[in-house]
């Protein structure tokens, strides 16, 4: 998915790992300001693969769905 796409994304966006196939949610959060942005990655909470990642001044969450 691009970044665009996830800069449109709501907050507790589903996803489905591509390793382990189990769905998963994450978010972002913190301070989200223009400029100083850092790559975040979207690792999987079950097998810890990275899925994706996004560039922003704020931080990724991941939690699992049971």
């Amino acid at each position: 998915m691009s970044y665009y796409n996830h800069m449109h994304d709501s907050k507790g966006t589903k996803t489905k790992c591509g390793k382990c196939g189990k769905e998963f949610t994450w978010e972002e959060y913190g301070d989200i300001y223009p400029g100083g942005k850092s790559t975040e990655y979207i690792r999987c909470p079950y097998c810890g693969e990275v899925n994706d990642s996004i560039r922003t001044s704020g931080f990724v969450s991941t939690s699992k769905i049971d």
